[in-house]
């Protein structure tokens, strides 16, 4: 497993952020023919592993496989990992598998979410790798958007909107507001006053490119009260090149006392020592990334402010 730390170096090729802007999107610079096809495979062919780590979600799971099952892009490998479970959660997942034969699900013992993420990344076979939450669940098109995006900018990483459900109340959030495509470069410079954002640190409003996820080594780190997910990206971010934005609205994250944000949440509120190593190991890794992309030195005066920033649901 690789993981970000402060001592990253610079990778070949990276340059320093100059304000660069949008991209030309791929339909202005791709040649005759090429339309609907990403790196020579035709959009139809392409196959999204879906990977939700499951554990004692037995009353919510079922929605969420669902909702995965039903979308309207139907070339998917979902890949359920009952983490140790020891209500109904592996007997759910286990019954969606005998109904889709997309559905894998494999059964280990207790080991925590990084190390359930990673299991299913060691099994999947996808172009392209989604993540979802058993708690939460998908609207029908939001993998075919994502998708579609790909095919119009031949992106390496695509971010957009999101619904946060708190009880009967729901509330959309994008804090980009805003639908092009720009050098990893320029997305630093988005990202530097917003890393503490879910927007930029969670998993589930993005796609993943699988090659990316190899070549830059990133996994998921275990033994931290949250923000794997936030390293992940960092790792991933060191190899990509095109990202892009988007307007649509793909994911209900659902918040409730037993979903896994609110656990994360409150058991770092209970721990504030141990949340402020996690928060400066977060930090390491988000200037890691900034290093390996050979701007660290524009950025030094004010990234540090991520370690003061409150986590926001944005």
């Amino acid at each position: 497993m690789v993981t970000l730390s402060a001592g990253g170096t610079a990778g070949p090729g990276a340059e320093a952020a100059k304000g660069k802007g949008r991209l030309p999107r791929s339909v202005e610079d791709a040649g005759p023919g090429q339309a609907g096809r990403i790196g020579g495979m035709a959009l139809k062919e392409l196959l999204v592993s879906v990977i939700i780590p499951a554990y004692h979600v037995e009353k919510r799971l079922g929605k969420c496989v669902e909702s995965v099952c039903a979308q309207t892009w139907e070339n998917l490998e979902i890949l359920i990992i009952d983490d140790g479970s020891t209500d109904g959660t592996g007997r759910v997942a286990d019954e969606w598998a005998a109904k889709d034969a997309r559905v894998r699900v494999e059964h280990q013992a207790n080991a925590g979410v990084s190390a359930a993420r990673n299991r299913a990344l060691d099994m999947a076979t996808g172009e392209w790798v989604r993540f979802v939450d058993a708690d939460d669940w998908l609207p029908p098109d939001s993998i075919e958007k994502l998708l579609r995006r790909v095919e119009r900018e031949r992106s390496d990483l695509v971010i957009a909107g999101y619904e946060h459900q708190v009880g009967e109340l729901c509330h959309v959030f994008n804090l980009a507001k805003r639908d092009d495509t720009v050098s990893c470069e320029a997305y630093l410079a988005f990202l530097n006053p917003n890393a503490n954002s879910f927007f930029c640190g969670a998993l589930w409003n993005k796609l993943f490119r699988r090659e990316l996820i190899e070549r830059s080594g990133a996994r998921f780190e275990s033994g931290l009260g949250y923000g794997e997910d936030f390293l992940f990206v960092c790792a991933y971010l060191t190899e990509a090149k095109r990202i892009s934005f988007s307007t649509d609205v793909v994911y209900r994250y659902v918040r409730h006392p037993h979903s896994m944000t609110f656990a994360q949440t409150w058991d770092s509120v209970q721990h504030p020592v141990r949340n402020l190593k996690t928060k400066y190991r977060l930090y390491q890794g988000l200037k890691a990334l900034y290093r390996r992309k050979n701007v660290y030195d524009q950025y030094r005066g004010s990234l540090w402010q991520y370690m003061i920033r409150a986590t926001i649901n944005q």
